[in-house]
């Protein structure tokens, strides 16, 4: 799930597919990198596809209590962990608490959405999928094993 900072507030933000040598250590091999370098945040982003899905490992190091935004262009549905941190989530007006450790499913049409982030750095595994393969978030020990499987070392 790809969390932005907004182009308006942030203009001088820096986007890149590279991951800034002090933080190379996180650097996952067969994902792909989305990096947003800003004053006030570094934000890493690495995913990869496979069957149906996406997986993505998420880490934040916010300087100062930040506002970020998903817009999915279709209706997509995310299984959020979260490794490190609490971060609440802004849908429809309604918050939603993404707590170390817990499991949450989000729903997200194709609108803005908010991540309420305050300083600190955040790390995050999130399982997201499209409309057809939704049914997968169903079963939470196949969706463990799966986030196991791929990240034993990050989270479990």
């Amino acid at each position: 799930m790809l969390f932005q900072l907004s182009q308006q507030n942030f203009p001088d933000s820096i986007h890149s597919s590279v991951i800034p040598e002090e933080h190379l250590g996180i650097k996952l091999s067969g994902h792909t990198a989305d990096v947003t370098i800003a004053s006030c945040c570094t934000l890493i982003h690495q995913t990869t596809e496979e069957r149906g899905y996406s997986l993505w490992v998420n880490t934040f190091f916010i300087h100062k209590p930040l506002i970020l935004h998903v817009i999915p262009d279709d209706p997509i549905y995310t299984l959020y962990y979260s490794v490190e941190n609490t971060a609440k989530f802004l849908s429809f007006d309604k918050v939603t608490v993404l707590a170390p450790e817990e499991f949450c499913i989000l729903e997200l049409a194709p609108c803005y959405h908010y991540g309420i982030f305050s300083a600190g750095t955040y790390r995050s595994l999130h399982l997201t999928v499209d409309d057809q393969h939704r049914s997968i978030l169903k079963n939470q020990d196949y969706v463990a094993a799966l986030l196991r499987e791929h990240y034993f070392d990050i989270a479990f």
